[in-house]
């Protein structure tokens, strides 16, 4: 009789321990790859939100002016003008109505603003001048729209006229310092309503003491040339202001950029026409004559009959 001796196939315990473990990890290698992966991936990215960023920003302060435009062309047509610069009674606000906060009495012979015109028009109606008016900033300033000072609130778009010895001969204008009433009306505009920028880009002044949207202080508060010189400002950050000074890039913290029309955009600056429509105008156009003044300063003017060299 035979035995069979029966041989278990189950390794035994320090034959199983000494196995190589085959546990699932990241290199160095691969953690390297990954990281420089994700690098590429947000160095593209990155840039592309930023652009979506600043048309979204372009989009709002294109609007902004359009809704502007708007306005006064809805303020023309119930008052037979434009919004001007004036002084009371001459105006369309009333007098013991406006809300408190205002600087300046309110009665008869106070200063009232184009912007104060046009505030019914936007849909401010209680809004005081120490107040940020939304419509009224542009998105891409640093500063942001609500910038204000103790006191007054900012515009960043402005009424134009050509340069300083033709103080009033654009579509907004101010009659203030006048002994009579001055407006402008549709007719007034002979150059063509098409051919003449009503209003334009020009953000607050550097050290806040200019730019106010609601002020007797000056008319270079929310009226600009297009063509300026050292005044208000005869120097900045990087000494003399230019003169003269002509339209073109800008930067906020320097006071010499106020003394004409520019815009916190890098390729030009949003007009809008006494049309009501709204272009953008590159830099390049500051010095382009027509006749002998410049192409902004023909634009800015209503009825001087100066030649455009072709489209603008």
């Amino acid at each position: 009789m035979f035995c069979r001796v029966l041989s278990s196939s189950r390794p035994s315990f320090a034959s199983r321990s000494s196995e190589p473990s085959h546990r699932a990890g990241f290199t160095i290698i691969e953690l390297l790859v990954v990281i420089a992966v994700t690098s590429i991936l947000l160095a593209l990215i990155l840039p592309a939100v930023q652009r979506v960023r600043e048309q979204a920003s372009l989009m709002q302060c294109r609007n902004n002016m359009r809704n502007l435009g708007l306005a006064c062309q809805n303020f023309h047509e119930t008052f037979n003008v434009f919004p001007r610069n004036t002084v009371r009674p001459r105006g369309t606000t009333q007098i013991d109505t406006e809300p408190e906060g205002n600087l300046w009495n309110w009665h008869s012979g106070t200063y009232e603003t184009w912007h104060r015109e046009i505030m019914p028009f936007i849909e401010q109606y209680n809004v005081r001048v120490q107040d940020a008016v939304p419509l009224l900033g542009c998105p891409l300033d640093p500063r942001g729209t609500n910038y204000t000072v103790p006191g007054y609130g900012f515009t960043w778009y402005v009424g134009v006229y050509s340069n300083p010895t033709t103080l009033n001969n654009g579509v907004i204008v101010d009659d203030s310092d006048l002994k009579t009433r001055f407006t402008v009306a549709m007719r007034d505009i002979t150059d063509g309503t098409s051919n003449t920028i009503m209003i334009a880009e020009r953000p607050p002044s550097a050290d806040g003491d200019l730019g106010w949207w609601d002020s007797r202080c000056c008319t270079e508060d929310n009226i600009s040339p297009t063509v300026g010189n050292r005044k208000p400002y005869s120097s900045g950050k990087n000494g003399k202001c230019a003169d003269p000074s002509y339209y073109g890039p800008g930067n906020y913290q320097d006071r010499c950029a106020f003394n004409r029309i520019w815009s916190n955009h890098r390729a030009g600056g949003f007009f809008c026409l006494a049309d009501g429509s709204v272009r953008m105008l590159s830099y390049d156009m500051a010095r382009v004559p027509a006749g002998t003044a410049t192409l902004m300063e023909a634009l800015a003017s209503r009825g001087n009959g100066e030649l455009l060299p072709g489209e603008f």
